[in-house]
């Protein structure tokens, strides 16, 4: 998820849909493209349009030409774009030594340090199973690439924020309802020192998914199964603001936009997904896109990716 300052557009994924959309808040209009496999995590280029993507089983990049256009209005169905035609988009696949394994499922979430580079990590094939394992894309000699292992034991890959002037990565590995943090190498892309930020286990909160902090270190963190985003003070940890979706079950990611980036933009998944439990009838409410404004804080723009392509497919 992420917005791009210079054309004022949110973009974000519907992984199982195999999509990523598009809103201007300007325009109060969406639009989304389609691909052939699930696009699970995004970033903005730091030199060129387009986008870094993980997809289910590896990285790729999107050229402007497949990225959505915000063309139906916000009370139009979907499927209205299917009369405006919406073939699956094209992609250019970016070879490195990355594989998914027996015991993971996918790759699920992605977010670009400091300097450029696109970490982004897999989640287990059970629920509860640490086979996860992330990877740091960036570019090599020669116009190639690689992605070498950074992380490996997690649970389930999900939001990633850098603070302290990039020297901590904040890190969520869900399953086990767990934001860590380690110290960063801005230098070498390298990770030491892994501590526990937060560990929520009140079930009201249920489980920690995507994130991302503002200006004043704060980390907010969307809460999957609880239907909440939380802001967790940067010192403490301790609960500072919590933001309910009435009918919303599975909020899935957070994000600063807006002109002053004072607007916290948050994505919600089917109601029906869950660990092994059912959302409450009265939050059984199709994903949907909110927008909370005035929350007193400001956040700050994401990191873009550091690499350059030179073939629009």
């Amino acid at each position: 998820m992420g917005q791009d300052s210079r054309t004022k557009r949110l973009y974000f994924v519907d992984i199982d849909l195999n999509a990523v959309y598009v809103y201007h808040p300007g325009l109060d209009k969406y639009g989304y493209s389609h691909f052939d496999k699930n696009v699970t995590a995004i970033a903005l280029l730091a030199s060129q349009d387009g986008l870094i993507a993980a997809i289910e089983d590896g990285f790729a990049f999107i050229p402007p030409s497949s990225l959505p256009s915000p063309i139906l209005n916000r009370t139009d169905s979907p499927a209205a774009q299917f009369k405006l035609g919406s073939p699956e988009r094209s992609y250019q696949p970016l070879s490195t030594a990355t594989t998914i394994g027996n015991g993971e499922a996918r790759f699920n979430e992605g977010a670009c340090d400091p300097v450029g580079r696109f970490l982004a990590g897999t989640m287990g094939k059970e629920f509860g199973t640490s086979n996860a394992r992330m990877y740091s894309l960036r570019p090599a000699a020669g116009g190639t690439w690689q992605a070498p292992l950074v992380l490996d034991g997690i649970t389930c890959t999900n939001g990633m924020a850098w603070v302290n002037g990039g020297k901590k990565l904040v890190f969520t590995d869900s399953w086990v309802k767990e934001i860590v943090t380690f110290d960063y190498n801005v230098g070498k892309g390298t990770i030491a020192n892994r501590g526990v930020f937060s560990n929520i286990t009140d079930p009201k909160y249920g489980y920690p998914d995507g994130l991302c902090v503002d200006d004043q270190g704060g980390v907010w963190t969307a809460r999957w199964a609880a239907g909440k985003v939380l802001r967790l003070n940067p010192d403490t940890a301790e609960i500072d603001v919590e933001i309910d979706l009435p009918n919303a079950w599975n909020a899935t990611c957070c994000i600063f936009g807006g002109d002053d980036l004072e607007d916290l933009y948050i994505t919600t998944a089917r109601g029906t997904q869950d660990a092994g439990n059912l959302a409450p009838a009265d939050r059984n409410e199709e994903g949907k896109l909110y927008v909370v404004k005035g929350t007193g804080y400001r956040g700050v723009d994401r990191n873009r990716f550091n690499g350059r392509f030179d073939i629009d497919v």
